[in-house]
């Protein structure tokens, strides 16, 4: 039996909290005006959040890539694909049904399967293409984890770190396009191989105080960074707010290697388990959820004020959604939609 981290259940079920979070002051972010208090509330929360998407990719590959039996390729394809594939093409299913009946747009057969692929069909769905493409390269990801040395290993993100975080600073402020290739090198590739490193080789603990500086001024330039590139440009510019940018990548380092370090702290239980079997499905779900919350209970991120809309309309979209999986996770053959 692989060996459970209990560490990682409680981190992702706070990482999912934190993506449902991100969903409701994105709907403020995308419908006020920059200048306005509510935006910039808005603002100052989503730029502390952003950490929660690259966690789930970490959390994948210290888990994926660290295993000491390898399972034949076809096995491992056939449990892992399957449990990505089938929800993304139902939930596919889901969103272009309600797009259509719920939405009003128009659209025939075939563009709704040219729509599943070449674009996600709904704003979320993204991240199911991007985990279903790490699973189908994990085969291949773990050999070079077993077989690299610390050294090498470390060689391997700081070309990462080169070429999917800090060039693409270069064509945003100087108009420089590199012409290298770096495939291999892809930002949430990096990713998934920087949670199998931390697995392998912690971080000592006299990392945590300057990491957590780091994080504080990722953070603060993720606010005024966002902040001058809105205003000078008119609208929401998402450039700092992309997961791949350099103070997204120092948080994330903390917030997992924090976890990491006080895992003893972090004891078997229950209920934490329970809503990290439902994570995937509340990701899925929460953005319907959110949409027939306000429709049919009048309650929204502004709900009376902001402070107190967004963390309400954030409890209950949260509590349904998990209540939602929980229950059809319990219908028979309901757990290839929701696994």
């Amino acid at each position: 039996m692989a060996k459970r981290y209990d560490y990682m259940d409680w981190l992702r079920v706070l990482a999912i909290m934190v993506v449902v979070l991100v969903h409701v002051v994105s709907k403020i972010l995308n419908t006020e005006a920059p200048d306005h208090w509510q935006w910039q509330l808005a603002h100052a929360i989503d730029s502390a959040l952003r950490w929660c998407v690259p966690i789930f990719f970490m959390l994948s590959g210290a888990l994926l890539l660290t295993k000491k039996q390898i399972p034949p390729i076809g096995e491992f394809y056939s449990r892992r694909l399957g449990k990505v594939l089938i929800p993304l093409i139902f939930w596919s299913g889901v969103y272009l049904a309600y797009l259509v009946f719920e939405q009003g747009e128009d659209m025939t057969l075939w563009q709704m399967v040219k729509r599943f692929l070449v674009d996600d069909v709904y704003y979320h769905l993204w991240f199911l293409y991007v985990i279903f493409g790490l699973y189908l390269m994990a085969p291949f990801l773990r050999l070079l984890v077993q077989h690299m040395s610390k050294r090498l290993f470390e060689v391997f993100l700081g070309f990462w770190l080169l070429f999917s975080v800090f060039m693409p600073l270069l064509p945003k402020f100087y108009g420089y396009e590199p012409a290298f290739y770096t495939g291999m090198f892809q930002p949430f590739v990096g990713y998934f191989m920087l949670g199998a490193y931390l697995v392998l080789y912690p971080l000592p603990k006299k990392v945590l105080p300057p990491l957590a500086v780091l994080s504080v001024i990722g953070y603060l330039v993720t606010y005024w960074a966002t902040n001058q590139l809105t205003f000078s440009q008119g609208e929401l510019d998402e450039f700092f707010y992309d997961h791949e940018r350099p103070n997204h990548v120092v948080i994330s380092l903390f917030v997992f290697a924090l976890f990491q370090h006080f895992a003893g702290r972090f004891k078997p239980n229950g209920a934490i388990r329970l809503i990290s079997a439902a994570t995937l499905g509340i990701y899925v779900i929460h953005p319907l959820v959110q949409f027939y919350v306000n429709k049919l209970l009048g309650i929204n991120e502004t709900t009376i004020h902001a402070a107190v809309g967004i963390p309400l309309s954030w409890a209950i979209i949260f509590v349904l959604s998990l209540g939602i999986i929980v229950a059809l996770q319990r219908l028979p053959g309901a757990k290839h939609i929701v696994p």
